[in-house]
């Protein structure tokens, strides 16, 4: 019985931080990302509860997931003048492989994402989450267009993550990297990116109730059309948390970064940080982080401040009901040469289990760009105004088959009239996890 309960508080938050990471797609978009997650919710929550064993090889969890796609796209290269229609075909197989305590606390099929939305989002306890782990992951997706072969192409990607867990110290790595074909706005057409993203973490007890946290993060960007800007960055952030009783915490952090555009001189960056999260009656979770971004540029005798923040809301008024909400703001190097653009953007979700096995997903959103020079040679700036609706149904055949249909519309109004387009995307989607 105790198994059982804690295995439904596990997908119900799972479910919960699904949506939190649904909301946060950010602006290099493409059909499989933007449409369907590689998980679902719903394929999420039976998988935990159907406690299937596992694949087992030397201490090691075996965990096969694949993908199957049918999509048309309308404006393929998002093109103002020159639109491109396609129908695609994707294949996603994948492997994720675990070690520790992972099958031990998830008694289901897991996957990267999964994994880290228990361990980052949800709201079971700390004692119901992976101690001690290492999971790798490896997924493809096989992409034909048909006819127009020439747009066919493999996106590669793959992850780590490992966790350690003393008394009162906890250790975790989470290294990410993919190679994909996506539809850019900032750059206003089709292209092909790489990015190397390594994050460690520490967090170290002082109480029962206070906590200190540092983060080192280092991202490698690059454009392979090297016309376009990619870039490093390297930051830390350093917190002193506490706990106000089980409903409320909060938090004071700084934190230092460089960003090293290819092309554009460097930056420099601090930020001044709070947070705060409150949990009401098992049904909202609230929580925020922001500051002041106080930015200096090697090349011009200036200095830019903009605020960055993050919040979310997630309510769930009844078990099979789930709505979000999220605003967030920062501030990234241009893919063009001296330039950097702030995004403030807020988007709202909302899911309903319908029949025990039906699930409606709907998400909106709107983005407001903004580019300006990072020196005297920056060039024009411009804004763009990004919207997005999406529509998704998934149907649960059992516990390892789930069948999505979905619809997309995307559309970008900007000041410069050639990033301008509108985008419509439906298709059909298949994912098995074993």
């Amino acid at each position: 019985m105790k198994l059982s309960i804690r295995t439904a508080t596990l997908s119900t938050s799972l479910l919960l931080s699904s949506l939190v990471s649904f909301a946060l797609a950010a602006d290099n978009e493409t059909p499989g990302d933007v449409v369907v997650p590689p998980q679902t919710a719903s394929s999420e929550a039976l998988n935990l509860s159907s406690q299937a064993a596992t694949l087992r090889l030397a201490g090691l969890d075996f965990y096969p997931h694949a993908a199957g796609t049918a999509l048309y796209d309308d404006n393929l290269l998002i093109s103002h003048t020159n639109r491109v229609a396609v129908t695609e075909l994707t294949l996603s197989p994948g492997l994720t492989v675990a070690g520790g305590d992972v099958a031990a606390v998830l008694p289901g099929s897991v996957t990267l994402g999964q994994l880290r939305s228990l361990l980052d989002n949800s709201l079971a306890d700390d004692g119901s989450k992976p101690q001690r782990f290492i999971a790798i992951e490896y997924t493809p997706d096989l992409n034909e267009f048909v006819d127009h072969a020439h747009f066919n192409n493999v996106d590669d990607f793959a992850g780590l993550i490992a966790g350690y867990a003393l008394s009162r110290l906890t250790l975790r790595l989470d290294q990410d990297f993919k190679s994909e074909a996506v539809k850019d706005n900032l750059v206003g057409e089709r292209v092909t990116i790489r990015e190397y993203d390594t994050r460690i973490r520490l967090r170290y007890e002082l109480t029962d109730r206070t906590y200190v946290e540092m983060n080192e993060r280092y991202v490698n960007f690059e454009y392979e059309d090297q016309i376009f800007q990619g870039y490093q960055e390297f930051r830390n952030d350093d917190w002193l948390n506490r706990n106000f009783g089980d409903k409320l915490s909060a938090g004071l952090g700084a934190a230092i970064g460089s960003v090293i555009p290819d092309a554009t001189a460097n930056q420099t960056y601090e930020q001044a940080l709070g947070r705060a999260a409150y949990r009401i009656s098992g049904k909202v979770n609230l929580s925020a982080e922001g500051g002041v971004d106080v930015r200096e540029y090697d090349q011009a005798n200036q200095q830019t401040i903009h605020p960055t923040f993050n919040m979310s809301g997630l309510y769930q008024p009844w078990a099979t009901t789930t709505f979000s909400l999220n605003a967030y703001g920062r501030e990234e190097p241009s893919p063009s040469a001296e330039q950097n653009y702030t995004v403030y953007g807020l988007s709202a979700g909302g899911r309903q289990l319908i029949f025990s096995r039906f699930h409606t997903d709907v998400n909106a959103g709107y983005n407001s760009v903004n580019f300006a020079a990072s020196s005297s040679g920056g060039g024009d700036t411009r804004t763009d105004g990004f919207y997005f609706a999406r529509v998704r149904l998934d149907y649960d055949l059992n516990p390892h088959w789930t069948a999505s249909v979905f619809y997309t519309r995307n559309q970008n109004d900007s000041t410069a009239s050639e990033f301008s387009y509108n985008n419509n995307i439906f298709g059909a989607r298949v994912t098995w996890q074993y």
